[in-house]
Order: C-alpha cells, then structure tokens, then sequence
C-alpha cells in the first residue's frame, strides 16, 4: 500500500513539472482589474514586463531553480513614464502552483516583503 501510495504520489509531481516546462518561453497577459493588466514575454534566461496602467517597461534576469520555480532579478528599467520608484536589490520567486490549458497560477514572493500574491497568466503566443 505503502509503495502504490509513492508511485500515485510521484507520477502526480512529475506531470505536474512536465506540464510547467510548457510556460518557460511565451507571451503572457495578466488580467488585473484594480492595478491593470501587464504582458509578460518570457525567452530563456531574459523577461520583458510591461504595465499597461503603470506604463513601467522593465527587463528581467530569469533563472529556473527547478521546472516549476523560477526567480526574477531586475536587470534595466527600459520605460518608467510615471517615474514609479522601484526597490533595489528585490529578487522575486516565482512558484507554478497548478496549470492548465492556456494558463497557469503563479504565486509570487520577494526577498524584500512579505507579501504573498498569487495570480494567473494567459498565454497568449
């Protein structure tokens, strides 16, 4: 029972990573009502996001520390029209938490707040 428990457990982990791989590279729209909606494009190890609202245009470092967790480093500030001010030194985690279809939930942490957010990005190309 023991082991037939392991291998459910461990064929559910391993679709589920299987499945994250398809998020790596794309372009992405968050959907947010109260802080408008950001379009993420993701290729290898750099990541362009853009504030529809903020008008904030910034450029990522991307590094996978496994299939389904990645972290974020700010690497340039290529627009900031608003002149938003922007923590120094911030590294976002990013987790996959479930995937579907055409999106996955994310839940994001940062080495400079404790802030938990959690949101879902739709995959657009």
């Amino acid at each position: 029972l023991i082991v037939l428990v392991l291998i459910c457990f461990s064929t559910v982990a391993f679709g589920h990573m299987n499945e994250c791989k398809q998020y790596k590279n794309g372009k992405f729209k968050i959907v947010d009502p109260e802080v408008g909606n950001s379009i993420i494009t993701r290729k290898g190890s750099k990541q362009i996001e853009y504030g529809e609202r903020s008008k904030l245009k910034l450029e990522f470092k991307v590094k996978w520390v496994n299939d389904c967790t990645y972290t974020l480093e700010l690497k340039k500030v290529l627009e900031n029209t608003n002149e938003i001010e922007l923590p120094e030194g911030m590294i976002l985690t990013i987790e996959i938490i479930e995937t579907k279809e055409n999106s996955y939930i994310q839940r994001s942490t940062s080495n400079l707040y404790d802030m938990v957010l959690e949101s879902e990005l739709f995959k657009i190309e």
